[in-house]
């Protein structure tokens, strides 16, 4: 790519309308020379890197962490029962290109919210729309739509996400129609969007919080888990990790 056209595309991307066609005519007219373009080019690059990083912080805000966790800062040598390696190229990979969930079972407190985090923020970072929500939240909305007659519209809300992390599936029983609207939001997004589910319980137990209602359970499942990462964490709560550093810092003092 030529110097002239380099400059011009970066105009274009920041909207600097006028410049553009300014800097055109110019070039046209050979009224601006080669290092002056090369200063232009140098001045502009600062500012595309300043939209870009503008960019990512958006995306993370809208994602509405509870708050904000990296790949880097999860202790994998605790929760050996997570492979380091694949979980770092699922984070670095495009996997919500092609509708891939991913789900994450285990006891609470073993990291499997960070770990959600940690992945929708690398999405988010590539320009991406992300929504984190809490399950008993999300049910909460649905029903709420559900009754004032806005369903539809609130189903589009979230199905636009690229990537939809919920949160919790298991602290809440939901009623059988509060698990319908929950597979219209699943079968909705099924095979077009990713979603990351965190859940305490396994599958089996599934039914008991999600109505009652088999049918439902298992056709929510079905869309889940087509086309989907599963990791299921054995480990030990997090809280006694740190309860664990605690007390060997206090034996240490001692």
């Amino acid at each position: 790519m030529t110097m002239i056209n380099e400059v011009l595309d970066k105009l274009a991307y920041l909207k600097l309308k006028s410049a553009y066609a300014y800097l055109k005519e110019l070039h046209i007219n050979d009224n601006i020379t080669p290092s002056e373009l090369k200063g232009l080019n140098k001045v502009l690059n600062k500012e595309v890197e300043a939209k870009e990083e503008n960019n990512k912080l958006y995306n993370v805000k809208v994602a509405a962490f509870p708050f904000v966790k990296t790949i880097n800062e999860y202790d994998f040598s605790f929760q050996p029962s997570i492979n380091e390696e694949k979980m770092r190229n699922l984070a670095d990979s495009n996997f919500y290109e092609d509708g891939t969930n991913i789900i994450f079972i285990g006891n609470p407190e073993v990291g499997k919210t960070h770990l959600a985090i940690s992945i929708g923020y690398a999405v988010a970072i590539k320009r991406n729309s992300v929504y984190f929500i809490k399950f008993s939240k999300l049910i909460n909305n649905l029903r709420k739509a559900y009754n004032e007659g806005t369903l539809e519209k609130k189903l589009k809300l979230y199905y636009k996400y690229k990537l939809l992390i919920i949160d919790e599936v298991g602290f809440n029983e939901i009623s059988s129609l509060e698990s319908k609207l929950f597979f219209q939001l699943v079968d909705l997004r099924y095979e077009k969007r990713s979603t990351i589910i965190t859940s305490n319980i396994t599958f089996e137990k599934w039914p008991q919080i999600l109505g009652n209602d088999e049918m439902i359970t298992k056709a929510i499942l079905d869309c889940l888990l087509h086309f989907s990462y599963l990791f299921n964490i054995t480990g030990p709560s997090y809280r006694i990790k740190d309860k664990l550093k605690y007390n060997i810092k206090k034996t240490e003092e001692v």
